[in-house]
């Protein structure tokens, strides 16, 4: 088959044979799975109703990266609706030109926890992504609040953030996370520490918030490298039969 082949289209998401290839591995996992993940997430655990986001890998990294500040507003921010999300879930990637797509090395997962106004990274190679996380951090912590709206003497609207409520600007920390046990299984990780977040906040909720931590914890370990691949790959096939 062509490498350019199309296997599945999910919500907004295009697979190719060449994503597949990459999901059998062992290589490093690229944008294009992590973001079908996603949406696979988003769709089975109903995260609106949830108030819970899981945004794409592409727009985390130009979150990070973008140095227009209305422009990161008005393009990401707003349209995101992060002032009404509980959860919200940001991919970290290490690539240092924007310019050049797929150029990372590691994958780790920074979360927002409105509950406790905090931003939890999940670095399974402890250390090596505080940088980037920080770096995307800095870029969003301001808004995580609501919004308000003013106009120019021209008319044009221009959207700013309001802080968070009361509270003082979220704060930053590493948490205690799996470590992967090879140099490519990063991405993995992060989808399973999503799946984790997303099902407990869906599905075992019961008043505590921070109780997921636990569940991570508990939930996700080196063993999701021999298994977790497969059970992807089965997904997709599952998903092509049901929209033959």
């Amino acid at each position: 088959m062509d490498d350019k082949e199309i296997v599945l289209s999910y919500k907004d998401v295009v697979l190719r044979v060449s994503d597949l290839n990459i999901l059998k591995g062992p290589y490093y996992l690229n944008d294009q799975i992590i973001d079908f993940y996603f949406a696979y997430l988003s769709s089975s655990y109903n995260v609106d109703a949830n108030d819970i986001l899981l945004v794409p890998p592409s727009t985390s990294y130009w979150l990070a990266n973008c140095q227009d500040q209305q422009s990161l507003v008005n393009d990401f921010v707003e349209p995101l609706k992060f002032s009404s999300k509980k959860l919200i879930l940001f991919t970290v990637n290490d690539n240092e030109d924007p310019s050049a797509a797929e150029r990372g090395t590691h994958w780790s997962l920074l979360v927002y926890d409105r509950s406790q106004n905090y931003f939890l990274h999940f670095d399974t190679l402890l250390g090596m992504h505080r940088y980037h996380a920080l770096k995307l951090y800095k870029a969003v912590k301001g808004f995580m609040g609501t919004t308000s709206e003013s106009s120019s003497k021209d008319g044009a609207k221009t959207v700013k953030m309001k802080a968070v409520g009361s509270a003082a600007v979220p704060f930053f920390k590493e948490v205690k996370t799996p470590q992967q046990t090879n140099g490519f299984d990063c991405g993995l990780y992060v989808m399973a520490i999503s799946e984790v977040i997303c099902r407990w906040h869906s599905c075992e909720r019961n008043g505590n918030d921070g109780q997921w931590l636990s569940a991570v914890e508990r939930e996700v370990n080196a063993y999701l490298e021999t298994k977790m691949r497969g059970e992807v790959l089965k997904l997709i096939e599952d998903l092509r039969e049901t929209m033959i």
